[in-house]
């Protein structure tokens, strides 16, 4: 039950800024249109001084990305697109869509975030996954991108705290930035599912915790504590929190404490792991392959770095 609980906690990691973000709320999505020209260094390095022989074509095409026709086109202006998203976070502390992000200095490029590419649909392109975490809490932001071709238009999918989990069939799971009720040993958690139809994340529902550990000290919520519903008796029971649920209180409306929060029943250890797999299919979490912001590893997806003037230290 421990590994479940931990698998649900997902992998927790935790122009110039002009402001701090508000807290990231669930399902907050937008488009940015971005051009994939080449930059005009890449242009630049690429025209030959005289006119080269022709080249010899190769008899066939290169083969497509498995799961998807993906041409060599399509995948080198999807990474010039990824890359000049990421150079805008990394040296300007800005989003494709223009909203600034929180950085500890505006003297330099924000060092420590992390960023991936993974396929997390299925459909043979790579998304483009952000954990901007070097910030306060508020200012912390989980984001996945795609990009869509021909259109060049690149799309936030995702928006959530960068505590994120993708499963292989296209669920993803994003931990709460905060547990400040009584999950105790549990880490409250937000499921969500891939739609092809709005292709975007849409939210699933979360899921809250009551750990008897908590409360022990006070007899009357101890007392209170539903161990009819604890059937393997670890002091835990969860909360499975669909719909409008955080317009809710956190205790019932009738104001009884019988062991209903958020105006829902509880449930053990063993249907909560029933409703988790009837979205995640049973499957494993994806490993995904992190790297931290740098000139190098951006430098890698084809889009020069752009210059940058940072302002002079005060004295």
């Amino acid at each position: 039950m421990k590994h479940f609980i931990w698998m649900l906690c997902g992998i927790f990691i935790s122009g110039l800024l002009l402001g701090t973000l508000s807290a990231c709320g669930a399902g907050q999505f937008s488009t940015a249109v971005i051009t994939t020209a080449k930059h005009p260094a890449v242009q630049a390095a690429a025209a030959p001084e005289t006119d080269p022989a022709p080249a010899e074509q190769p008899e066939d095409p290169p083969e497509p990305k498995p799961g998807a026709s993906i041409t060599a086109e399509e995948d080198e202006a999807r990474m010039l697109a990824y890359g000049k998203a990421l150079w805008d976070m990394y040296l300007l502390g800005l989003r494709p869509d223009g909203e600034e992000l929180e950085r500890a200095s505006d003297l330099g490029p924000a060092e420590g975030n992390r960023f991936a590419l993974a396929d997390l649909n299925g459909d043979g392109a790579e998304e483009l996954i952000v954990c901007w975490d070097q910030a306060c809490m508020a200012g912390m932001q989980g984001l996945v991108y795609t990009y869509d071709y021909p259109e060049e238009e690149l799309r936030l999918v995702l928006s959530e705290f960068p505590a994120l989990t993708f499963y292989e069939n296209g669920t993803a799971a994003a931990d709460w930035s905060h547990s400040q009720g009584w999950a105790g040993r549990f880490w409250p958690v937000t499921l969500y599912r891939y739609s092809e139809e709005s292709g975007v994340y849409e939210e699933i529902g979360s899921v809250d915790a009551w750990d008897l550990e908590c409360t022990e000290g006070d007899e009357t919520l101890a007392a209170a504590f539903p161990r009819d519903v604890d059937a393997d008796g670890d002091g835990l029971v969860y909360y499975i929190l669909t719909g409008e649920w955080y317009k809710n209180d956190r205790t019932p409306s009738d104001g009884r404490l019988d062991g209903r929060l958020w105006d829902t029943d509880p449930v053990d250890g063993a249907a909560l792991e029933e409703w988790m797999n009837a979205y995640t299919g049973g499957t494993e979490p994806l490993e995904i392959p992190y790297r931290h912001m740098g000139d190098i590893q951006i430098s890698d997806l084809g889009y020069p770095s752009p210059e940058v003037a940072y302002p002079e230290p005060a004295g």
